[in-house]
Formats: structure tokens, C-alpha cells, sequence
């Protein structure tokens, strides 16, 4: 079984089976446009795999409801890094969870240079959510509420 960006936490035997069913249905970036899209892509986790298996969620792993088709540089095969940039917030041990809207809206087309220079994007980074060994236990009760209220158990 493969790990998450490096975390430690086993992936799901079933992942790669939904995953793929996922990426045929929703093939392309919802950030890129049609000038823009470029790379490959691949299914990010609105919370992250590991803070869902962490809090106890570890049904989100494979829940549509948690997922979004992004692009990501690759070595040799450039992309937008939208998975980074916009679903992450510059960095993979964080989330966004307005990624759907900023995705399909707030940053829909742009570019990652057009990202980063972005205002509005630098103030979300500056905000974004704390990593999960930076997260006091009341930080990790208040996201799980926050992920049974977004997502609740089927």
C-alpha cells in the first residue's frame, strides 16, 4: 500500500480503484482553463488523507464529497501546480477548504505566477490552517466537528 506525501498513514487498499474511477469522471483540473491546462493531474483530498485518517475520518479517504481534480508539476512535465498551490496553499502539510470555490471561481485560468502575485491568494496563505503536529488537541476537536458537519457519516 502507498503512504501520503511522506506522512506515514497506509492508504486504503480500495484507493487506487476509486481513484481512478474519479480522474474518468472528472479528468481535468477544475482550476485550469482551457488556455491553462496543461500537466498532469490528480485527486486532491479537500481535508488531506492523513488529517482525516488522524481524526477518525478515515471513510473521507474514499468519499466524492472530498475530493477535486487538480494539476500538479511534475518533473518534465510542467502543470500550473494548482494541487500546491490552491488545494494545499503552498504547502502540503496544510488545506484549503475553500479549495472548490477558489479552484472553479476565485482562481479559475490563472496561472501559478498569477496565483502567487495574487493579494488576496498571499492572505489566505498567511492564514492558512495549521499543520496537524502543530494543532493542539481543541484545534483537532474543532476540525473534526467541522468535517462531520461538511461531510457527515453516510
Amino acid at each position: 500500500m502507498s503512504t501520503d506525501h511522506g506522512f506515514g498513514y497506509q492508504r486504503s487498499p480500495k484507493w487506487p480503484e476509486v481513484q481512478k474511477a474519479y480522474l474518468a469522471k472528472y479528468p481535468a483540473c477544475a482550476a485550469c482553463s482551457s488556455k491553462t491546462r496543461k500537466g498532469p493531474v490528480q485527486v486532491h483530498h479537500i481535508y488531506p488523507f492523513h488529517f482525516c485518517i488522524a481524526l477518525g475520518r478515515p471513510d473521507l479517504e474514499l468519499d466524492e464529497r472530498n475530493f477535486i481534480t487538480l494539476c500538479e508539476d511534475e518533473h518534465n512535465k510542467p502543470g500550473e501546480d494548482h494541487h500546491l498551490l490552491i488545494g494545499h496553499l503552498d504547502n502540503f502539510q496544510s488545506f484549503n477548504r475553500d479549495v472548490i470555490v477558489d479552484a472553479t471561481q476565485t482562481y479559475h485560468g490563472l496561472t501559478a505566477d498569477q496565483i502567487r502575485a495574487s493579494k488576496q491568494w498571499q492572505a489566505k496563505v498567511a492564514k492558512r490552517p495549521k499543520s496537524l503536529d502543530a494543532m493542539s488537541e481543541a484545534d483537532k476537536k474543532v476540525l473534526r466537528a467541522e468535517l462531520d458537519k461538511r461531510f457527515p457519516p453516510k
